[in-house]
């Protein structure tokens, strides 16, 4: 497939629950139309240490996506990043590590979230997302993610919607429209909703196939406040890279989607919408 797509979210055996080298990850992403790629490792962090590239693997990975730059150059931009995960505390490492790093793009993720009761609830724990008390954290500590001034994008902040009912999710949300577009920070639009469980409320059961994020409302709510967009497969293995972006932003586009957007050396790049390859149909999500 030929074209114009951009993926600003993937990853690779850094991260320790993904496979494929960074070779494999943009050989794969250059077969699937990939033409802007921004390779984004889990960054080390203070809390579970299997699933990320620890500190003393940093120079190797940056060293192999500077290698794949001058080997793949000619047919596809690539670029240096990393998801950062945020909670309350972590912000003098996080601008620590950043400092030692250029890099190009940063998401800035939750996946981890300390509830009054001091246990740790993780957002793919879908049978624990409807909390209260564990929305009220999450929502607190996405709003310190936004203060921090640390990140480029706040990374997935939707695939709550894999358990929590979408009116809830849209309630909880609703405050932070004006701080987000206030920040300028970009919301990622990650195409790995389609490929993920979610929780049928009638059943509690989960069941694959439903499109569970992005929320089509959120997204037309985000657009009003000009809110820009990055987009992203989300990719932990290369037969991923670039799913499902194309048919992302075919089914979104007819809610005012414009543009978006990625990041060169922390500095955001806006891209029409008309000039990205998009199919003549999308996917059948429901």
């Amino acid at each position: 497939m030929g074209g114009n797509m951009i993926d600003s979210h993937c990853h690779t055996f850094y991260s320790k629950h993904a496979t494929g080298t960074v070779d494999d990850v943009v050989r794969a992403s250059i077969a699937a139309g990939v033409t802007v790629l921004t390779i984004t490792d889990h960054a080390p962090f203070f809390i579970d240490q299997n699933n990320r590239l620890h500190e003393s693997e940093l120079d190797q990975y940056f060293s192999d996506i500077d290698s794949a730059r001058i080997k793949y150059g000619d047919q596809i931009k690539i670029l240096r990043g990393l998801e950062l995960d945020y909670m309350p505390g972590s912000e003098k490492y996080s601008r620590e590590l950043l400092a030692r790093y250029p890099m190009d793009f940063v998401i800035g993720s939750i996946h981890y979230v300390e509830v009054p009761s001091k246990t740790m609830v993780k957002v793919w724990e879908l049978s624990r997302l409807a909390g209260q008390a564990f929305l009220d954290c999450y929502f607190a500590n996405l709003e310190g993610l936004l203060d921090s001034g640390l990140f480029d994008a706040v990374g997935h902040s939707d695939t709550l919607l894999r358990g929590v009912p979408e009116d809830i999710f849209l309630r909880c949300f609703e405050p932070l429209l004006a701080p987000l577009a206030r920040s300028g920070i970009a919301f990622e639009l990650n195409a790995s909703g389609i490929r993920k469980s979610s929780l049928d409320s009638t059943t509690g059961r989960e069941v694959q196939g439903f499109w569970s994020y992005p929320s089509r409302e959120l997204v037309a709510q985000l657009i009003s406040h000009e809110v820009p967009f990055t987009i992203g497969s989300d990719a932990h293995d290369p037969s991923d890279a670039g799913a499902g972006i194309a048919e992302l932003l075919e089914a979104l586009r007819p809610l005012g989607l414009k543009s978006i957007s990625y990041y060169e050396r922390r500095r955001r790049i806006d891209v029409a919408l008309d000039s990205l390859t998009l199919p003549g149909t999308p996917a059948t999500l429901t």
